[in-house]
Order: structure tokens, then C-alpha cells, then sequence
């Protein structure tokens, strides 16, 4: 049987082999790709990429603060954590002559920046002290105590004299964050967004998405009680709203072990809600009316009564009994100084019930509320740390 002939090439023809054919196939592609590499990346120039903070501090490497540039002896907050925290500098190794005060916790500490800075100033100006008090302020955005927990190691790092607890608002808040935050993605995120064209997909799809986010809650017919920044719309069980506070219990007492276990010492505070307008869920409209006309025929302590034992039962992005009986049982536990937050803002409210006049939501202590708070903060401070009155 004859064997089968291979073509006949024509004259001039040119051939390339497999390799070489299906290289030179896939070149316009790579040319496309590295052109919009390109204009990306000059595109940063003009326009920086969004900021993202990978892993939103669930994930355990996640560390608040970098040092600063050439000046590698100044820590100064991550950008990425610029969404989170307040920018804070300091000095690493820690000066000598230095009082190192951490404070931690939710939005609450956030907004304290300004009247923790005149606290140190105070502390630092006392007749006759001569140590510098600085504090650092690593309130996180609805951060709870699980990511407050992980923080605790990469604070040790920095010599603290002392540390601050003000949280209890957040623990169902948190977990809506810790749900859409996958952290075995963590490690190909990273690596997609190395690339400018992938981040510059990214952000026009998150301004997209947010435009929308605002334009629907801002249309939407939805009744108030609806909140945009709670833990979903699951209707948790008492079952699960118990775990919850196991959790939380088990998260304030580790931050506290980790601490005092480095001989740092806690003030641990118990934190005020909301009574007066609490932020209940719409299942519980009759009640809040009910709430609502006790205290308008000035009926404040059933009011107030009603208004505790709901919040106790429900999920919520506020603190409630529950929460403070933690505080306390781990402050006794302990054997910590404890401020008692919840009532100082009671016993300034015009009828003892927090939110009549001093929080400015749910769950947000006013400029003077927070005055308040860190008055009783200074003076336990005095107290640990040596100083006389200013």
C-alpha cells in the first residue's frame, strides 16, 4: 500500500512550528492586555486605586499600624486602615519618660480623637509630672471584639503603660462584615490586584454598586426601623443571640488576659445605649409604641424597663443589659477598675434615660456624653498611673 505523501510546500512559502504558531496566535492578546496594563497604570497616576483593606482585620496577620517611611522609628496608621481608624502616630522603641495608653473599641472611641488628645496634654501638663502621656485611639468603624481581639498581639508590640475598653455595640454588626469576608480568597485577591486593570475594574464596579446602594436606600419606601448597616435581615434565635454573648464573653476576656498577662493594666468601661429611641427591629413596632407613649405621659422608668428588656431579647446595633452584665462580670473577674459609662450618661440625662438629650442615635454618645465618659477615664488614669490633679 503506497504511504501517504506529505503536502507539497509552494515556493516561498513560510512555516512555523506548533509552538511557534500557537505563540505568535496568542501575541495580539498579550499586546491588548499589556496595553490596558499600561494606560491603567498611567490612569493611577492621575487617579489613585481605591484603598482596600484585605481581610477587613478578620484575617490574623492584619496589623494597624507601619512605620512611616525613611522616618522608620515612627509608626504611623496602615493607609488601607484610614477607613477604619484614625490616623495615629508614635515612636518605636517607646521613648523613655513615655506613657503609653491604648484605647479600643467601636466608633464610639473613633470619634473620641480630639478629647483623648486634650486628655494627654492634661495628663502630660500636670504640676510637677514629668512623664509624656500619649494615647492612641484604635477605635475601628463597627469594629467588635472579635477583630479587637486579633489587634491585641500587634499592640503589645509597642510598649503599652496601660489599655481602655469601651465596646459592646457591635457583635451583631460585626458578624454581617465577617460573613462577606472570605478570607480563603485572601492570598488570589492579593494577587489579581497586582494587576492595575483588575483594580481599575474593581473600583468602577464598587462606585457603581455604592451609587446604587445610596440611590435605593435613598428611594426606597422602606419603614425607618430599617437599618442599612445591621446584621442582615436574619432574625436570629434566642439560641443564637445567647452564643452571641458567649462569644463576646469569651472575646473581652481574652483581650483582658492577653494584657494583664504582659502586666498591662485594663480600665474596662460599661458603655450607654440608646432607651429613649431604641433601634428596634419592625417586629417590635407595637411595643415601640408602647415604649413611645410611657414615656410621653412621663412614665420614664417603665419606659426604660420595657425598652431593656426587648433589646436583651433581640439582635441589635446597640448595647443592651446583656452586654453590660459581661463587662462586669469580667471586670469583677479580673479584678478591674470599672467605669461605669452607662450610668454616668443616665444620671446627666434630664429624666435618667439614656438618649434623651446625649446620644445622637441608637447607639452614639454625643461631644458632652463623650466628655463625660473620659472625665471618669481621666481619673482612673490618675489613680493607676501616680498623677495629682491638674
Amino acid at each position: 500500500m503506497p504511504m501517504p505523501q506529505e503536502p507539497k510546500k509552494k515556493p516561498g512559502a513560510i512555516t512555523f512550528s506548533r509552538r511557534k504558531t500557537i505563540l505568535y496566535s496568542l501575541l495580539p492578546a498579550f499586546l491588548l492586555l499589556g496595553s490596558c496594563e499600561g494606560c491603567a497604570r498611567l490612569l493611577e497616576l492621575w487617579r489613585p486605586p481605591l484603598t482596600l483593606d484585605y481581610g477587613w482585620g478578620f484575617n490574623a496577620d492584619s496589623r494597624v499600624f507601619v512605620p512611616a517611611g525613611i522616618a522608620r522609628n515612627t509608626m504611623i496608621t496602615r493607609p488601607e486602615k484610614l477607613a477604619s481608624f484614625q490616623m495615629q502616630t508614635f515612636t518605636m522603641p517607646k521613648p523613655a519618660g513615655t506613657y503609653r495608653i491604648f484605647i479600643l473599641g467601636g466608633s464610639n472611641v473613633n470619634y473620641m480623637n480630639a478629647p483623648l488628645r486634650d486628655m494627654a496634654k492634661r495628663l502630660s501638663s500636670t504640676p510637677g509630672e514629668t512623664r509624656r502621656f500619649e494615647i492612641i485611639n484604635l477605635g475601628g468603624l463597627a469594629y467588635g471584639t472579635h477583630r479587637l481581639r486579633i489587634m491585641v498581639p500587634e499592640i503589645l508590640e509597642y510598649e503599652p503603660d496601660l489599655a481602655l475598653l469601651y465596646a459592646g455595640h457591635n457583635e451583631f454588626e460585626e458578624l454581617k462584615h465577617q460573613a462577606i469576608t472570605n478570607l480563603e480568597r485572601l492570598p488570589a485577591q492579593k494577587v489579581a490586584y497586582s494587576l492595575a486593570m483588575l483594580r481599575l475594574a474593581r473600583d468602577v464596579w464598587a462606585l457603581f454598586d455604592l451609587a446604587w446602594r445610596a440611590g435605593h436606600a435613598h428611594f426606597s419606601e422602606l419603614p425607618s426601623e430599617v437599618d442599612y448597616g445591621a446584621a442582615g435581615a436574619h432574625d436570629f434565635t434566642s439560641e443564637e443571640i445567647a452564643e452571641r454573648m458567649n462569644r463576646y464573653k469569651e472575646n473581652l476576656d481574652a483581650i483582658v488576659t492577653q494584657f494583664t498577662g504582659h502586666d498591662v493594666p485594663v480600665v474596662i468601661s460599661t458603655v450607654a445605649s440608646n432607651f429613649w429611641e431604641p433601634d428596634l427591629a419592625q417586629s417590635f413596632a407595637a411595643e415601640k409604641e408602647q415604649i413611645r407613649q410611657l414615656y410621653d405621659s412621663g412614665n420614664y422608668e417603665e419606659g426604660m424597663r420595657l425598652a431593656r428588656d426587648i433589646l436583651s431579647r433581640s439582635k441589635r446595633h446597640q448595647a443592651s443589659d446583656v452586654e453590660n452584665g459581661v463587662i462586669r462580670e469580667i471586670a469583677a473577674k479580673h479584678n478591674l477598675p470599672l467605669v461605669d459609662g452607662e450610668n454616668l450618661i443616665m444620671d446627666a440625662e434630664p429624666h435618667g434615660v439614656p438618649g434623651e438629650t446625649l446620644l445622637s442615635d441608637r447607639c452614639h454618645i454625643t461631644e458632652w456624653g463623650r466628655e463625660i465618659v473620659l472625665a471618669a477615664f481621666e481619673k482612673v488614669i490618675r489613680q493607676l498611673a501616680g498623677v495629682g490633679q491638674s
